[in-house]
Protein backbone atom coordinates (compact mmCIF):
# COMPACT_ATOMS: atom_id res chain seq x y z
CA UNK A 1 0.00 0.00 0.00
CA UNK A 2 1.37 3.56 -1.15
CA UNK A 3 0.14 6.89 0.19
CA UNK A 4 -2.13 6.92 -3.07
CA UNK A 5 -4.16 3.97 -1.75
CA UNK A 6 -3.83 4.62 1.96
CA UNK A 7 -6.09 8.00 1.18
CA UNK A 8 -8.09 7.04 -1.42
CA UNK A 9 -10.21 8.49 -2.93
CA UNK A 10 -8.62 11.83 -2.21
CA UNK A 11 -5.25 12.31 -4.64
CA UNK A 12 -2.06 12.53 -2.58
CA UNK A 13 -1.08 16.46 -4.35
CA UNK A 14 -4.88 17.18 -2.47
CA UNK A 15 -3.75 15.57 0.07
CA UNK A 16 -0.29 17.58 0.39
CA UNK A 17 -1.16 20.58 -0.38
CA UNK A 18 -4.83 20.99 1.79
CA UNK A 19 -4.08 18.47 4.91
CA UNK A 20 -0.61 17.51 5.66
CA UNK A 21 0.68 19.22 8.83
CA UNK A 22 -2.26 21.50 8.34
CA UNK A 23 -5.62 19.94 9.94
CA UNK A 24 -7.20 16.87 10.48
CA UNK A 25 -9.65 14.87 7.53
CA UNK A 26 -11.84 11.51 7.85
CA UNK A 27 -11.48 9.58 4.72
CA UNK A 28 -14.51 6.76 4.17
CA UNK A 29 -13.55 3.57 2.77
CA UNK A 30 -14.33 4.00 -0.58
CA UNK A 31 -15.98 0.87 -2.12
CA UNK A 32 -14.04 -2.05 -2.96
CA UNK A 33 -11.66 -0.77 -0.10
CA UNK A 34 -9.35 -3.47 1.07
CA UNK A 35 -7.92 -1.06 3.78
CA UNK A 36 -9.43 -3.17 6.71
CA UNK A 37 -7.48 -6.09 5.46
CA UNK A 38 -4.31 -4.76 6.41
CA UNK A 39 -5.01 -6.45 9.99
CA UNK A 40 -7.58 -8.36 11.61
CA UNK A 41 -7.78 -10.71 15.18
CA UNK A 42 -6.44 -13.71 13.67
CA UNK A 43 -3.10 -11.77 12.52
CA UNK A 44 -3.23 -10.13 15.33
CA UNK A 45 -3.12 -13.49 17.88
CA UNK A 46 -0.51 -15.06 15.28
CA UNK A 47 1.97 -11.92 15.87
CA UNK A 48 0.94 -11.55 19.66
CA UNK A 49 2.63 -15.04 19.60
CA UNK A 50 6.17 -13.62 18.42
CA UNK A 51 7.38 -13.90 22.41
CA UNK A 52 10.08 -12.29 21.84
CA UNK A 53 8.60 -8.89 20.51
CA UNK A 54 6.76 -8.32 22.89
CA UNK A 55 8.57 -6.73 26.06
CA UNK A 56 7.76 -3.78 28.37
CA UNK A 57 8.83 -1.57 25.49
CA UNK A 58 5.95 -2.64 22.80
CA UNK A 59 2.86 -4.03 24.70
CA UNK A 60 0.77 -2.02 27.21
CA UNK A 61 -2.21 -2.33 28.92
CA UNK A 62 -4.83 0.34 29.98
CA UNK A 63 -7.94 -0.25 32.29
CA UNK A 64 -10.37 2.10 32.86
CA UNK A 65 -7.60 5.02 31.36
CA UNK A 66 -5.14 4.02 33.55
CA UNK A 67 -1.84 1.81 32.56
CA UNK A 68 -1.72 -1.94 33.88
CA UNK A 69 1.78 -2.45 35.64
CA UNK A 70 3.64 -4.88 33.64
CA UNK A 71 4.47 -7.29 36.72
CA UNK A 72 0.57 -8.20 36.07
CA UNK A 73 1.25 -9.58 32.65
CA UNK A 74 4.80 -10.22 32.04
CA UNK A 75 7.02 -12.93 32.73
CA UNK A 76 10.63 -13.51 33.13
CA UNK A 77 12.21 -15.98 30.57
CA UNK A 78 15.53 -17.17 31.14
CA UNK A 79 17.91 -17.42 28.00
CA UNK A 80 21.46 -17.45 26.79
CA UNK A 81 22.07 -13.55 26.95
CA UNK A 82 20.58 -13.36 30.50
CA UNK A 83 16.76 -13.17 31.91
CA UNK A 84 14.39 -10.82 30.12
CA UNK A 85 10.59 -10.34 30.37
CA UNK A 86 8.45 -11.02 27.94
CA UNK A 87 4.20 -10.94 27.74
CA UNK A 88 2.51 -13.59 28.38
CA UNK A 89 -0.28 -14.23 26.12
CA UNK A 90 -2.84 -15.72 28.86
CA UNK A 91 -2.30 -13.03 31.36
CA UNK A 92 -2.79 -10.65 28.49
CA UNK A 93 -5.83 -12.46 27.54
CA UNK A 94 -7.07 -12.54 31.14
CA UNK A 95 -6.80 -8.53 30.89
CA UNK A 96 -8.64 -8.36 27.82
CA UNK A 97 -11.25 -10.85 28.98
CA UNK A 98 -12.00 -7.88 31.95
CA UNK A 99 -12.14 -5.11 29.56
CA UNK A 100 -8.46 -3.74 29.65
CA UNK A 101 -6.90 -1.99 26.38
CA UNK A 102 -4.30 -3.15 24.15
CA UNK A 103 -1.45 -1.22 22.37
CA UNK A 104 0.99 -3.36 20.57
CA UNK A 105 3.77 -1.10 19.57
CA UNK A 106 6.17 -1.39 16.32
CA UNK A 107 4.05 -4.19 14.61
CA UNK A 108 6.04 -3.60 11.51
CA UNK A 109 9.13 -5.49 12.96
CA UNK A 110 7.14 -8.84 13.42
CA UNK A 111 5.06 -7.91 10.08
CA UNK A 112 6.34 -7.77 6.67
CA UNK A 113 3.24 -6.99 4.83
CA UNK A 114 2.25 -4.16 7.70
CA UNK A 115 6.53 -3.15 6.99
CA UNK A 116 6.00 -2.43 3.44
CA UNK A 117 3.46 -0.27 4.45
CA UNK A 118 5.33 2.02 6.63
CA UNK A 119 8.75 1.60 4.60
CA UNK A 120 6.43 3.20 1.71
CA UNK A 121 5.92 6.16 4.04
CA UNK A 122 9.11 6.54 5.22
CA UNK A 123 10.42 6.69 1.82
CA UNK A 124 7.30 9.48 0.88
CA UNK A 125 8.08 11.76 3.79
CA UNK A 126 12.13 10.92 4.43
CA UNK A 127 10.41 10.21 7.87
CA UNK A 128 10.54 7.08 10.73
CA UNK A 129 7.30 6.11 10.55
CA UNK A 130 6.38 3.15 13.43
CA UNK A 131 3.17 0.58 13.23
CA UNK A 132 0.70 0.58 16.50
CA UNK A 133 -2.35 -1.52 17.05
CA UNK A 134 -5.00 -0.71 19.30
CA UNK A 135 -7.44 -3.07 20.33
CA UNK A 136 -10.62 -1.73 22.81
CA UNK A 137 -14.06 -2.69 23.79
CA UNK A 138 -16.95 -0.31 24.04
CA UNK A 139 -17.09 2.35 26.52
CA UNK A 140 -13.89 1.72 27.73
CA UNK A 141 -11.44 4.63 26.87
CA UNK A 142 -7.89 3.45 27.04
CA UNK A 143 -6.58 7.63 26.61
CA UNK A 144 -7.66 10.63 27.73
CA UNK A 145 -7.53 13.50 25.74
CA UNK A 146 -3.77 14.49 24.34
CA UNK A 147 -1.95 15.21 21.15
CA UNK A 148 0.73 13.41 19.88
CA UNK A 149 4.39 14.25 18.90
CA UNK A 150 4.29 12.96 15.34
CA UNK A 151 1.57 12.71 12.25
CA UNK A 152 -0.69 10.41 12.13
CA UNK A 153 -2.84 8.17 10.31
CA UNK A 154 -5.80 5.69 11.96
CA UNK A 155 -7.00 2.67 9.61
CA UNK A 156 -9.66 1.21 11.18
CA UNK A 157 -10.00 -2.51 10.37
CA UNK A 158 -12.80 -3.74 12.91
CA UNK A 159 -15.76 -2.26 14.69
CA UNK A 160 -16.18 1.09 15.46
CA UNK A 161 -14.60 3.84 16.85
CA UNK A 162 -16.06 7.42 17.98
CA UNK A 163 -12.95 10.08 17.47
CA UNK A 164 -13.12 13.59 18.57
CA UNK A 165 -10.45 15.98 17.63
CA UNK A 166 -10.45 19.19 19.28
CA UNK A 167 -10.37 23.02 17.55
CA UNK A 168 -6.72 24.03 19.43
CA UNK A 169 -3.16 22.61 18.66
CA UNK A 170 -0.09 22.55 20.77
CA UNK A 171 2.48 24.11 17.99
CA UNK A 172 5.32 21.75 17.17
CA UNK A 173 5.44 19.52 20.26
CA UNK A 174 8.59 18.21 20.94
CA UNK A 175 7.69 16.78 24.35
CA UNK A 176 4.42 15.45 25.94
CA UNK A 177 2.96 17.20 28.62
CA UNK A 178 4.16 16.30 32.30
CA UNK A 179 3.33 16.57 36.15
CA UNK A 180 0.53 16.09 37.95
CA UNK A 181 -1.95 18.58 36.52
CA UNK A 182 -0.69 17.48 33.00
CA UNK A 183 -4.35 15.87 31.79
CA UNK A 184 -5.62 19.10 33.29
CA UNK A 185 -3.68 21.26 31.18
CA UNK A 186 -4.50 19.71 28.20
CA UNK A 187 -8.80 19.64 29.33
CA UNK A 188 -8.27 23.55 29.72
CA UNK A 189 -6.14 23.85 26.37
CA UNK A 190 -7.98 21.85 23.90
CA UNK A 191 -10.51 23.81 23.19
CA UNK A 192 -14.18 22.82 21.62
CA UNK A 193 -14.55 19.73 19.21
CA UNK A 194 -13.55 20.38 15.50
CA UNK A 195 -14.35 17.06 14.48
CA UNK A 196 -17.04 14.33 15.67
CA UNK A 197 -16.22 11.16 13.53
CA UNK A 198 -16.89 7.43 13.55
CA UNK A 199 -14.16 4.79 11.98
CA UNK A 200 -15.66 2.00 10.55
CA UNK A 201 -13.76 -0.67 8.94
CA UNK A 202 -11.62 0.76 6.08
CA UNK A 203 -11.78 3.88 6.82
CA UNK A 204 -8.74 6.37 7.31
CA UNK A 205 -8.34 9.02 10.14
CA UNK A 206 -5.34 11.82 9.62
CA UNK A 207 -4.81 13.80 12.21
CA UNK A 208 -1.59 16.26 12.18
CA UNK A 209 0.80 16.73 15.41
CA UNK A 210 -0.21 19.02 18.00
CA UNK A 211 -3.76 17.94 17.52
CA UNK A 212 -6.13 17.37 20.45
CA UNK A 213 -8.09 14.57 20.42
CA UNK A 214 -9.74 11.05 22.39
CA UNK A 215 -11.35 7.88 20.80
CA UNK A 216 -14.09 5.15 22.49
CA UNK A 217 -15.03 2.51 20.88
CA UNK A 218 -18.77 2.54 19.89
CA UNK A 219 -19.07 -1.65 19.17
CA UNK A 220 -18.51 -4.46 21.54
CA UNK A 221 -14.81 -4.38 20.09
CA UNK A 222 -12.50 -2.33 17.86
CA UNK A 223 -9.27 -3.00 16.02
CA UNK A 224 -7.26 -0.18 14.49
CA UNK A 225 -3.81 0.23 13.57
CA UNK A 226 -2.17 3.94 13.46
CA UNK A 227 1.17 4.84 11.76
CA UNK A 228 3.00 7.40 13.59
CA UNK A 229 5.32 9.37 10.98
CA UNK A 230 8.07 11.61 12.57
CA UNK A 231 9.88 13.73 10.07
CA UNK A 232 13.55 15.17 11.57
CA UNK A 233 12.36 18.64 13.31
CA UNK A 234 14.92 21.78 13.73
CA UNK A 235 16.53 20.19 16.62
CA UNK A 236 18.68 18.02 14.15
CA UNK A 237 20.73 21.62 13.23
CA UNK A 238 21.72 21.89 17.17
CA UNK A 239 23.24 18.60 17.25
CA UNK A 240 25.23 18.68 13.62
CA UNK A 241 26.05 22.25 14.20
CA UNK A 242 27.78 21.60 17.75
CA UNK A 243 29.77 18.66 15.70
CA UNK A 244 30.70 21.22 12.86
CA UNK A 245 31.31 23.85 15.52
CA UNK A 246 33.69 22.23 17.61
CA UNK A 247 36.02 21.44 14.58
CA UNK A 248 37.13 24.59 15.01
CA UNK A 249 39.43 26.33 17.62
CA UNK A 250 37.11 29.38 18.26
CA UNK A 251 34.43 27.70 19.32
CA UNK A 252 36.76 25.33 21.93
CA UNK A 253 38.11 28.61 23.25
CA UNK A 254 37.25 29.82 26.67
CA UNK A 255 34.62 32.45 26.98
CA UNK A 256 35.75 35.73 28.23
CA UNK A 257 35.13 36.83 31.71
CA UNK A 258 31.47 38.65 31.81
CA UNK A 259 33.17 41.22 34.58
CA UNK A 260 35.84 42.46 32.04
CA UNK A 261 35.60 45.43 30.06
CA UNK A 262 31.95 45.73 31.46
CA UNK A 263 30.78 42.33 29.26
CA UNK A 264 32.56 44.10 26.13
CA UNK A 265 34.58 41.80 25.76
CA UNK A 266 32.46 38.56 26.17
CA UNK A 267 29.49 40.36 23.99
CA UNK A 268 32.42 40.30 21.15
CA UNK A 269 33.24 36.94 20.96
CA UNK A 270 29.61 35.52 21.39
CA UNK A 271 28.61 38.18 18.47
CA UNK A 272 31.26 36.56 16.47
CA UNK A 273 30.87 33.44 17.32
CA UNK A 274 27.10 34.09 16.25
CA UNK A 275 27.88 35.21 13.12
CA UNK A 276 30.28 31.76 12.21
CA UNK A 277 27.45 29.62 13.41
CA UNK A 278 25.07 31.58 10.94
CA UNK A 279 27.48 30.52 8.21
CA UNK A 280 27.68 27.27 8.98
CA UNK A 281 24.03 26.86 9.17
CA UNK A 282 23.83 28.20 5.69
CA UNK A 283 26.55 26.00 4.07
CA UNK A 284 26.33 23.54 1.66
CA UNK A 285 28.14 20.99 4.43
CA UNK A 286 24.91 21.24 6.90
CA UNK A 287 22.37 20.51 3.67
CA UNK A 288 24.67 17.43 3.13
CA UNK A 289 24.34 16.45 6.31
CA UNK A 290 20.75 17.24 6.84
CA UNK A 291 20.02 15.06 4.12
CA UNK A 292 22.17 12.35 4.65
CA UNK A 293 20.10 12.11 8.21
CA UNK A 294 16.61 12.26 6.39
CA UNK A 295 18.00 9.06 4.02
CA UNK A 296 19.08 7.13 6.90
CA UNK A 297 15.52 7.94 8.43
CA UNK A 298 13.55 6.58 6.03
CA UNK A 299 15.96 3.66 5.04
CA UNK A 300 14.24 0.44 4.01
CA UNK A 301 14.69 -3.13 4.68
CA UNK A 302 15.20 -5.47 2.56
CA UNK A 303 13.45 -9.09 1.77
CA UNK A 304 15.59 -11.97 1.12
CA UNK A 305 14.96 -14.52 -1.38
CA UNK A 306 16.74 -17.56 -0.38
CA UNK A 307 18.05 -19.69 -1.14
CA UNK A 308 18.74 -18.10 -4.01
CA UNK A 309 22.50 -16.06 -3.63
CA UNK A 310 23.19 -12.94 -5.92
CA UNK A 311 26.98 -13.04 -7.71
CA UNK A 312 28.76 -10.52 -6.31
CA UNK A 313 30.54 -7.74 -8.07
CA UNK A 314 33.75 -6.67 -7.16
CA UNK A 315 35.61 -4.00 -7.12
CA UNK A 316 39.71 -4.04 -5.97
CA UNK A 317 41.55 -1.16 -4.57
CA UNK A 318 44.46 0.67 -6.64
CA UNK A 319 47.16 2.11 -5.09
CA UNK A 320 46.13 5.89 -6.68
CA UNK A 321 45.94 8.27 -3.90
CA UNK A 322 42.40 9.33 -2.88
CA UNK A 323 40.15 10.95 0.16
CA UNK A 324 37.27 12.13 1.20
CA UNK A 325 36.81 15.76 2.65
CA UNK A 326 34.34 17.27 4.41
CA UNK A 327 34.51 20.60 3.66
CA UNK A 328 32.26 23.62 4.36
CA UNK A 329 31.39 23.75 0.58
CA UNK A 330 30.69 20.00 1.01
CA UNK A 331 31.94 16.78 0.93
CA UNK A 332 34.15 16.42 -1.92
CA UNK A 333 36.67 13.48 -3.08
CA UNK A 334 40.13 14.33 -3.30
CA UNK A 335 42.59 13.17 -5.97
CA UNK A 336 45.98 14.44 -7.26
CA UNK A 337 43.63 15.77 -10.24
CA UNK A 338 41.78 17.81 -8.16
CA UNK A 339 38.59 18.12 -5.87
CA UNK A 340 35.20 16.36 -6.90
CA UNK A 341 31.97 17.11 -5.19
CA UNK A 342 30.22 14.24 -3.86
CA UNK A 343 27.20 15.09 -1.40
CA UNK A 344 25.46 13.11 0.45
CA UNK A 345 26.68 10.44 -0.55
CA UNK A 346 30.40 10.70 0.69
CA UNK A 347 29.79 8.24 3.31
CA UNK A 348 29.96 5.58 0.73
CA UNK A 349 32.91 6.68 -1.11
CA UNK A 350 35.05 6.91 2.13
CA UNK A 351 34.21 3.31 3.00
CA UNK A 352 34.79 1.92 -0.57
CA UNK A 353 38.09 3.80 -0.89
CA UNK A 354 39.12 2.50 2.68
CA UNK A 355 38.48 -1.40 1.64
CA UNK A 356 41.01 -3.26 -0.26
CA UNK A 357 37.95 -4.93 -2.19
CA UNK A 358 34.08 -4.06 -1.99
CA UNK A 359 31.55 -5.65 -3.89
CA UNK A 360 28.33 -3.29 -5.25
CA UNK A 361 25.66 -5.61 -3.20
CA UNK A 362 28.14 -4.75 0.23
CA UNK A 363 28.02 -1.05 -0.30
CA UNK A 364 23.82 -2.04 -1.17
CA UNK A 365 23.69 -3.46 1.86
CA UNK A 366 25.50 -1.39 4.22
CA UNK A 367 24.45 2.13 2.82
CA UNK A 368 20.69 1.10 2.20
CA UNK A 369 19.75 4.92 2.83
CA UNK A 370 21.21 5.82 -0.79
CA UNK A 371 19.41 5.29 -3.75
CA UNK A 372 20.80 2.04 -5.99
CA UNK A 373 21.12 4.09 -8.95
CA UNK A 374 23.11 6.81 -7.01
CA UNK A 375 25.76 3.53 -5.52
CA UNK A 376 26.03 2.59 -9.24
CA UNK A 377 26.77 6.42 -10.20
CA UNK A 378 29.47 6.36 -7.23
CA UNK A 379 31.53 3.35 -8.95
CA UNK A 380 31.64 4.14 -12.13
CA UNK A 381 32.82 7.80 -10.88
CA UNK A 382 35.71 6.19 -9.21
CA UNK A 383 36.63 3.60 -11.42
CA UNK A 384 36.50 6.15 -14.42
CA UNK A 385 39.18 7.73 -11.76
CA UNK A 386 41.28 4.58 -11.39
CA UNK A 387 40.61 4.32 -8.01
CA UNK A 388 38.73 1.04 -8.44
CA UNK A 389 38.77 -1.87 -10.57
CA UNK A 390 36.52 -4.59 -11.46
CA UNK A 391 37.69 -7.57 -9.62
CA UNK A 392 36.78 -11.21 -9.29
CA UNK A 393 38.47 -13.32 -6.45
CA UNK A 394 39.14 -17.04 -6.95
CA UNK A 395 36.12 -18.88 -5.13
Amino acid sequence: MELAELIAPLAPEHFLADYWGRKPVHIPAPAGSNRAAVIGWERLNQLLGVRTHWGPEHIKLLLNSAPVAPDFYMDAVPGRGGTRRFADPAKVEMFLAMGASLVADAVEQVAPEIRALTDALARRFSARVEANLYCSFQGIQAFASHCDLHEVFAIHCVGEKRWRIYANRAENPLEPLTGDDAQARIDAAKGPVLMDVTLRPGDVLYIPRGYFHDALASSAESLHLTLGITPHSGKLLFELLQDMALREPAFRAYLADARAQDGQALAGQLAALGARLSELARSRALLEEVTLRQRQLAASGRDLALPERPMLDFYARTDRAASVAWLETGASLRTGAGDQPLGPIADAADYALSRPAVSVQELRARFAHHPEAEIGALLAQLVRLGLLQPYRPEL
